[in-house]
């Protein structure tokens, strides 16, 4: 190689090293984000299948996540921000993670045993959250990725005609702006052999309030729902990020103290 192609090839090198994406130091890198995001999801996964009178082992399920990976919540947000901010480095980690989770699901599912239950109990009060899974989560078109439930049974610290919120962040990230933003958000109450619902879609990012009363004069079972994220194109490199989740329950002096409960809407874009 003559002298002035190798000094063309260096400058061309350093040139193209400028142009890549600096990470900072406190994000994690592709690959330790995508080791944590597969653990991440198949607690979520697992703690989502568990029978009904365990699933206050949820939290515990994702705590084993992160003392697997040895990181800290606050390292996954600070690194979920950064990467939300860069889609296509996202859209990269998750098209490679879509595929190992559909193919690893099933085998992976009993190998959790290590995980310590912890209890849930719903604590007494007028304005209590009752959220007892992780407050951010990520959902993208992956048949085990796509849906996340959640469930609260009847017990003594409810009271007829209590009202209970549901409250959330979406932001929609895609490298792909053809792919449709489309997500179905629902709460429900259930009544012996009744059901209450209040739904929305969510079609851009934003905050989402799904507000219920409980009926005073029926006796309910349980408070549940789900985010359904749907992506007709099943295009593995759209996500849709939630965050800042909260299940809030008002008792009725509660609720008629607070303005902004009463004002709230059944949806809110």
């Amino acid at each position: 190689m003559r002298k002035s192609d190798l000094i063309i090839l260096l400058t061309l090198l350093v040139v193209l090293s400028g142009c890549r994406l600096r990470r900072p130091d406190d994000v994690l890198s592709p690959k330790k984000m995508e080791q944590f995001l597969y653990d991440y999801h198949l607690a979520q996964a697992i703690s989502q299948d568990l029978p009904r009178d365990e699933r206050y082992a949820s939290a515990a399920y994702v705590e084993w996540a992160y003392r697997k990976n040895n990181i800290t919540r606050e390292q996954f947000n600070t690194s979920l921000v950064w990467y939300t901010r860069n889609p296509r480095e996202l859209a990269r980690i998750y098209k490679h993670l879509s595929n190992r989770v559909n193919d690893e699901y099933k085998a992976a599912t009993r190998s959790l045993s290590q995980i310590e239950k912890k209890s849930f109990t719903i604590q007494s009060g007028d304005s209590i959250d009752l959220w007892y899974l992780e407050k951010t989560a990520l959902l993208n078109s992956s048949v085990f990725m796509n849906k996340l439930t959640y469930r609260i049974n009847r017990d003594t610290t409810f009271h007829k005609g209590d009202t209970v919120c549901l409250g959330l962040h979406g932001t929609f990230v895609s490298v792909d702006t053809c792919v449709p933003n489309y997500a179905y958000i629902s709460l429900s109450a259930y009544y012996g052999d009744s059901i209450s619902t209040v739904d929305t879609i969510m079609e851009v990012s934003g905050q989402i309030v799904l507000s219920l009363t409980l009926d005073e004069k029926k006796s309910f079972s349980s408070i549940s729902g789900s985010i359904n994220y749907q992506d007709s194109t099943d295009n593995r490199n759209s996500i849709l990020v939630l965050s800042d989740m909260d299940l809030m329950r008002y008792h009725v002096k509660a609720a008629a103290d607070t303005a902004h409960v009463s004002e709230l809407p059944s949806a809110e874009l």
